[in-house]
Parts: structure tokens; C-alpha cells; sequence
């Protein structure tokens, strides 16, 4: 009985070509998940400082409008970024394991 040491060589070779593969296209997804979340961040912060602006206008109920989307949306972003961050986190642990 002869057993083909090359070929599951070979195969054990490709199987991890492809696992790197896959771990570095999880990890460029998560770069850009991260890079949207701070975008969003950014642009909520921006929409609740103006809605602040808007106060002292005099402006009461669209200052809340824009405040409250404000904060929403960087509440959502942070939530993102924190899943986001939890999924490499995983990635990585399956990685080494």
C-alpha cells in the first residue's frame, strides 16, 4: 500500500492558500466597514453641531430634527465599528486555532 505524500501536500498547501486568501479579504472588508463607520461618524457629528446652530436661530423643531439624526447616525456608526471590530477579533482567533 503506497500513500501519495505529495499530493496531500499539495492539497494541505492549497486549502491554507485559500484560508489566507479568504483572511485577507475579510480583513480589507472590515478596513472598509471601519473607514465608512468613521466617515458616517464624522458626518453625524457635523448634522448634530449644526442642529445646535440651529438653536440659537430660534429655530427649536429643526434643530431637533437634525440633532437627533445626528446623534442617531453616529450611534449606528459606533455600534458598526464595534461589530466590525468584534468580527476580526474572531477572525482572528479561527486563524490561530
Amino acid at each position: 500500500m503506497t500513500v501519495n505524500f505529495r499530493k496531500t501536500t499539495q492539497t494541505n498547501h492549497n486549502n491554507n492558500d485559500i484560508k489566507q486568501e479568504l483572511i485577507q479579504e475579510l480583513l480589507r472588508q472590515a478596513k472598509l466597514t471601519f473607514n465608512l463607520a468613521l466617515s458616517v461618524t464624522a458626518a453625524s457629528a457635523m448634522m448634530t453641531l449644526g442642529g445646535v446652530g440651529l438653536l440659537y436661530f430660534n429655530k427649536v423643531s429643526e434643530a431637533s430634527l437634525i440633532a437627533g439624526g445626528g446623534a442617531l447616525a453616529t450611534i449606528t456608526s459606533i455600534q458598526l465599528a464595534k461589530q466590525t471590530k468584534e468580527e476580526l477579533l474572531e477572525i482572528i482567533e479561527k486563524s490561530d486555532g
